[in-house]
């Protein structure tokens, strides 16, 4: 997960995290885990992330699959 660019997009459109946290029904504490690495949402988390953010596929990939494929693919996004 690119936690610099998930900050980036929070404060974009929530302006901070505290009401990003509200927004998707989380403590800010939970937020924090997440945010430090502490705490690895699951796939439902991840898709009401996404959809709180309103990203689209490609800041999608950027953010929660910034790797390189474990099969040699050049990239994760088209």
């Amino acid at each position: 997960m690119d936690i610099a660019k998930l900050r980036a997009e929070i404060v974009y459109r929530y302006k901070t995290q505290t009401a990003f946290a509200s927004a998707i029904g989380w403590t800010e504490n939970k937020l924090s885990k997440m945010m430090t690495g502490k705490y690895k949402p699951d796939t439902d988390e991840v898709a009401g992330i996404a959809d709180a953010l309103n990203l689209n596929e490609r800041q999608y990939c950027d953010i929660f699959l910034p790797r390189k494929s474990p099969n040699g693919d050049k990239g994760t996004t088209a």
